[in-house]
């Protein structure tokens, strides 16, 4: 068999991944920062300036390329469509690349391409039932049932960082909606969240250079999981909340899908695996009628959306028309 030359894509709200992919397997790969201003095509003329410089060689050869990119999206147009966390808001993919490349640019939910690459090439291999939950600058979610991949209508049937976790929450999502799973555990809202404990629990959070630091909304997410390790009281309450609101869906996600095998990933929860991943597990074990599945985090750490959107570009598992 000749080489064969594939690109993968990751679309981020922090970080814009692509790698080069021969015979399936990355030679080579680029980060850079996801462009944050800009009109709809600025994210894809900045995939396309690192392309031509990093890439060019390869492109003649160049079967397809598989992007998995943040969401909502237009998926029949390759469109992201108002995603919250990310100022630019809407901009296109599939046009711009394509028109670039000459060649089919296959486009798809971030966390879809990561349930993908479980299947194909991840602890999903030989299952039918398949979600993958990423937890990083949002809450996302994949989803293959009986060998499928979901996509609904515009291709968001797994929007699962908007479950609604707490109908009568007053935590605000980045989407405008209160009480979603990603207003409590997701990176850009980890914050906001800890400054609305801060306010509620003014003593504690006093007593804490992090609970300070919350109510002059100066906090970064690292610093809360950093000093819950240290035993700070203010930055224990912020996880429990993140811990909870994160057991309710994930028991959200078992009841209504019922899957085989749950991967993890994104950075806020492989970063801090110690603090979530046990509780959680043992939370979920209390929530759920349908049977536990195996909640594992993702073999691939970073590299799922880029291993998804390989695997989209090679098998094309999911019809776009």
């Amino acid at each position: 068999m000749g080489r064969r030359i594939h690109l993968a894509v990751d679309v981020g709200a922090t970080w814009t991944r692509i790698a080069l992919a021969e015979n399936e397997v990355f030679t080579k790969r680029v980060v850079f920062r996801t462009p944050r201003e800009g009109g709809r095509l600025s994210v894809a003329e900045g995939i396309i300036s690192f392309m031509e410089r990093e890439f060019k060689t390869y492109l003649p050869a160049l079967e397809s390329v598989g992007v998995g990119t943040i969401g909502p999206l237009d998926v029949k147009r390759g469109v992201v469509v108002n995603t919250p966390n990310l100022p630019v808001g809407s901009f296109e993919l599939k046009r711009p690349l394509e028109e670039y490349l000459g060649k089919p640019v296959y486009v798809i939910n971030d966390a879809v391409a990561g349930a993908i690459a479980e299947k194909y090439y991840g602890d999903g291999r030989g299952l039918e039932n398949i979600v993958y939950v990423t937890i990083s600058t949002g809450v996302g979610g994949g989803v293959i049932v009986d060998g499928r991949v979901l996509m609904g209508k515009d291709g968001n049937a797994h929007e699962i960082g908007h479950i609604v976790v707490k109908y009568d929450s007053e935590v605000k999502c980045g989407c405008g909606g209160y009480g979603h799973w990603e207003a409590y555990a997701g990176g850009a809202n980890i914050p906001r969240l800890a400054r609305y404990i801060a306010e509620k629990n003014t003593s504690t959070a006093l007593n804490s250079n992090v609970g300070r630091r919350a109510l002059e909304g100066v906090l970064e997410p690292r610093e809360i999981f950093e000093a819950a390790r240290a035993g700070d009281l203010f930055s224990r309450l912020v996880v429990d909340e993140i811990v909870k609101a994160s057991v309710a869906g994930f028991a959200s996600v078992i009841n209504v899908y019922d899957p085989e095998l749950i991967s993890i990933g994104g950075s806020v929860f492989l970063n801090n695996t110690d603090l979530l991943y046990e509780p959680i597990v043992k939370g979920v074990g209390k929530s759920i009628v349908n049977r536990q599945p195996t909640i594992k985090p993702t073999l691939f750490k970073e590299d799922a959306v880029l291993y998804g959107a390989l695997a989209l570009a090679v098998y094309k598992p999911v019809v776009i028309d």
